[in-house]
């Protein structure tokens, strides 16, 4: 993989969380000895073009133990590489911390993208010198909940999928007492998952 295209390269895996239960995570992820852990609770906003085109508006952080480093805003696309792939993409993201909601949805609508749904996810996210390991939930328009797990490469490492998958292997390997296995990825991602019908 060229220089160029390794850029923006966003490498993750999603799990069902196995339980509601954060404490078994939270302790395998302390014993790893995290560089920093966050916790934060944010609405993401989904806006469509198409079944394969949106916008993601991830709005200031409402519960942030930093309030400069972890409450930011951000707009941000996303594009699969392959149509059966939803572990290795390109992610742009574009920091709007100073710009209102309003201004971000009708930026969003001058580019002909419309409002899907909305969902609330509460994170907490381990960080480490090749990944980010993250439980956290989601809860929908319709207020049900779901629990999930997720290992992210570091996007600012640049590596090659090749590289990026055995970082993920690696976490796999010492996840897998909490049910975080390679049978495990989640296939779809949570704008497949939560978004209404595209007319």
């Amino acid at each position: 993989m060229s220089e160029e295209k390794k850029k923006h390269l966003e490498i993750e895996c999603k799990y069902n969380a196995e339980e509601k239960d954060r404490t078994p995570f939270k302790d395998l992820a302390k014993s790893l000895n995290p560089t920093r852990f966050v916790y934060v609770e944010s609405h993401d906003i989904y806006y469509s073009k198409s079944a394969d085109e949106f916008l993601r508006y991830r709005m200031p952080a409402e519960n942030s133990q930093n309030e400069t480093k972890d409450s930011r805003s951000e707009l941000t696309f996303k594009k699969k590489h392959a149509e059966s792939n939803n572990v290795i993409r390109t992610e742009v993201n574009l920091r709007v911390d100073l710009n209102s909601p309003e201004l971000v949805n009708a930026f969003c609508e001058g580019l002909g993208y419309t409002k899907n749904f909305s969902i609330l996810k509460r994170c907490d996210i381990y960080f480490y010198p090749d990944a980010d390991i993250v439980f956290y939930s989601v809860k929908d328009e319709d207020g049900k909940y779901a629990y999930y797990q997720e290992i992210e490469v570091d996007e600012s490492l640049n590596l090659s999928e090749e590289e990026g998958w055995e970082i993920i292997k690696k976490y796999e390997k010492i996840m897998a007492p909490l049910g975080i296995t390679a049978q495990k990825r989640k296939r779809l991602s949570l704008w497949e998952m939560y978004r209404k019908e595209i007319k």
